[in-house]
């Protein structure tokens, strides 16, 4: 059986490396190009970028909470 934790790690390590390829992508798109002079370029490169961040942030949190887990665990023996 799979574990639930660990395929919901593997769901959120997915969504923060799509999070980091749509925030290049955004900020690839606003520096290299001229889309970001008109209304439609905006609008995809602050999407792009907002839910590049978006998708990136669930991840770092839950490693933090899974050392810190370890952590006390460690102390506790």
């Amino acid at each position: 059986m799979v574990d639930p934790i660990k395929s919901i790690m593997n769901l959120l390590k997915f969504l923060h490396w799509l999070g980091v390829l749509m925030l290049v992508c955004g900020i690839g798109i606003y520096l290299l190009t001229q889309w970001s002079q008109e209304i439609s370029g905006m609008l995809l490169i602050s999407t792009l970028i907002g839910l590049g961040l978006v998708l990136m942030s669930p991840y770092p949190v839950v490693l933090f909470v899974q050392w810190a887990k370890r952590q006390d665990a460690e102390s506790n023996e």
